[in-house]
């Protein structure tokens, strides 16, 4: 980003109001002041701002890392997806009041890959809260996205509502399962399945994620120090051997210890085959674990079908949840995603020529107005924001979906793996 860009502020206009306790006073919230008496400038964190991010994030996400941890992340070597070079703090009149993190990521969705903005650890200081700061720092953070190249900007929110204000719209959707292991079918292919050293998984498993991503709608590239991340948890690694050495399909697991052996839990924490008999293999390793573990808990996504696989799909000690009908699985829901330069997209996607697309976009306009595709490629053939436009929410979900007007095929070759084109972002950040 140009200093002009990185010095540029927003700015609220004012509008008084009385006090709801002492009706003679008056007062003006910030998110009311005018453009002469405030402004919010957006600008890329500094050494000196490290201890205010280390402090603003421990305070807004309790139960996580606490300031010294996070303020010799960010001085240090950062943490998996970057340190301080991703961070950028919201200042008034010289005061920071807020920061977020802009993740420079590559997601493949549907055969192809685009560069992806990932906005994390949005937070506002807590004197400056209920003042709109959050709010336009999030809009101001598109407009950052932009600049990098992004295409589209991903995120989990804290509050759905607030950020589909934004343009944002869920996309993500799995569905926890909760069984003992002999629910699931003892498939003869286990058999097949081995134990991986901690050497090994670091070796082997980023080779057969990378090989199988523009197979899968959803996830994102990782480097080494993300798999160093992702591994460092990780009680067991199994994996199905594949030719030359490789792998056909890999599974990761974390344990839960308990003095009450009934209540024994072994967590999935991924798994990913690319062909049945692979698929089969590990789900046939978790069924053999009876005995070993009263409980499995597996996140999987709905193209799966887990529930046709198990004998009994009722979530252990769950009582009815309507008349006689009883809880089989609990759908999580994800990520949220929104479109940051939708012609670029479009052109990326492999538009088809004769489409014609009306759409709505009130935080960044450059891509509202009307498009269509000809010989000629992507152009907007109309000004201003129309009437009937879509949202970009929408245009969002559509693209994701691959139904949006005039979106081309998957990439080439485009072949989901085990047949399945649900959307999965499998890393959190």
């Amino acid at each position: 980003m140009d200093e002009a860009g990185a010095e540029r502020a927003t700015s609220y206009p004012r509008r008084d109001r009385p006090c709801p306790w002492f009706p003679h006073l008056r007062f003006a919230t910030l998110s009311t002041m005018s453009r002469n008496e405030i402004e919010l400038r957006i600008r890329p964190a500094e050494k000196e701002d490290a201890r205010f991010l280390a402090e603003l994030w421990a305070y807004g996400f309790p139960g996580g890392a606490g300031a010294d941890a996070r303020l010799g992340a960010l001085l240090g070597e950062g943490g998996p997806y970057g340190g301080l070079e991703t961070c950028w703090i919201g200042e008034v009149g010289g005061r920071s009041v807020g920061g977020f993190r802009n993740l420079s990521l590559r997601m493949w969705l549907r055969g192809r890959a685009y560069p992806v903005q990932g906005l994390a650890a949005v937070a506002v200081a807590s004197e400056a809260r209920r003042m709109g700061i959050g709010r336009e720092m999030c809009r101001r953070a598109l407009e950052v996205g932009v600049e990098s190249g992004a295409l589209l900007s991903v995120l989990f929110p804290f509050r759905t509502d607030y950020y589909a204000e934004l343009g944002y719209v869920l996309i993500g959707e799995l569905e926890r399962h909760d069984f003992p292991p002999e629910a699931l079918p003892l498939f003869p292919e286990y058999r097949g399945v081995r134990r991986l050293s901690s050497e090994e998984g670091v070796e082997l498993l980023p080779r057969f994620y990378a090989d199988l991503l523009p197979r899968m709608h959803g996830p994102v590239e990782r480097t080494p120090a993300v798999w160093t991340h992702l591994l460092s948890g990780v009680d067991q690694l199994c994996g199905v051997p594949g030719p030359n050495g490789g792998l056909r399909g890999y599974m990761t697991t974390e344990a839960t210890h308990v003095s009450t052996p009934e209540r024994s839990t072994l967590r999935i924490r991924e798994l990913l085959a690319e062909d049945a008999e692979a698929y089969r293999a590990l789900l046939g390793w978790i069924s053999a674990q009876r005995g070993q573990w009263a409980r499995v808990q597996y996140d999987a996504s709905r193209g799966e079908r887990v529930h046709k696989l198990l004998t009994h799909p009722r979530v252990p000690g769950s009582p009815a949840a309507r008349g006689l009908w009883f809880p089989s699985s609990v759908l999580l829901r994800g990520p949220m995603l929104r479109i940051l330069n939708l012609p670029e997209l479009l052109r990326e996607a492999g538009a088809e020529s004769g489409a014609v697309l009306p759409v709505r976009d009130e935080q960044l306009p450059q891509n509202a107005g009307v498009w269509a595709w000809g010989s000629d490629g992507v152009r907007q053939t109309g000004q201003g924001v129309p009437e009937q436009g879509f949202p970009i929410g929408l245009v969002t979900e559509l693209f994701v979906e691959g139904t949006l007007p005039g979106q081309g095929g998957g990439g080439e070759g485009w072949d989901p793996a085990l047949g399945i084109e649900d959307f999965r972002l499998l890393d959190v950040f």
